[in-house]
């Protein structure tokens, strides 16, 4: 299969995985269901994409990097356009329903919590390298771990998309990114 044409069949598949998940959950997601979905045929998806997980974070990936992210200079514009682009992910909500179908299928099989484990390191997140640079430039104290930075970056908007169902709004937004300034600054005094 040439590049172009490999490209547009990826495309094709992660599009119907990402439709698969959102109407049906990891249940739904079979090599026959995306077959359909996407009109590719099985030994297509089977050739290039033997493992569903991989695939499925894959797409997922794909849809988190659809727009560029595109950090400001200093650390504490880099955050808050980190925040900024995290609520929009959030708020979309094809994005959510993948999100929560490889948290859950993460929890059920060992390929999918692999995959997960990878994806999601907060230590190699653009989340961590933020903090790292804050850190490093002495916006916010170096002490400070960097796991639980970035949970405490990215649990608030988790829980209330993910939980209690509602939209993150640009005042949220700046009242995290304040709060998270304030908390890790005063970490160092």
């Amino acid at each position: 299969m040439t590049d172009a044409r490999f490209e547009r069949t990826r495309a094709i598949v992660y599009q119907a995985v990402s439709q698969v998940l959102v109407s049906e959950g990891l249940v739904g997601l079979t090599v026959d269901r995306i077959a359909a979905e996407s009109g590719i045929a099985r030994s297509t998806i089977y050739r290039n994409w033997p493992d569903l997980a991989a695939l499925a974070c894959e797409a997922f990936d794909e849809l988190m990097h659809q727009e560029p992210l595109n950090l400001g200079a200093d650390p504490s514009t880099g955050l808050h356009d980190y925040l900024v682009d995290y609520a929009r992910r959030l708020n979309d909500p094809t994005y959510t329903a993948m999100l929560v179908a490889l948290i859950e299928g993460s929890w059920r099989d060992d390929a999918f919590a692999e995959v997960h484990r990878r994806a999601f390191s907060q230590t190699r997140s653009r989340a961590a390298s933020i903090i790292r640079g804050a850190q490093k430039e002495g916006l916010i104290d170096a002490r400070l771990d960097i796991a639980q930075c970035v949970e405490d970056l990215v649990a608030p908007f988790l829980y209330r998309r993910v939980v209690t169902q509602n939209r993150i709004t640009p005042r949220q937004v700046e009242e995290l990114h304040s709060r998270l300034l304030e908390r890790w600054t005063l970490a160092s005094q």
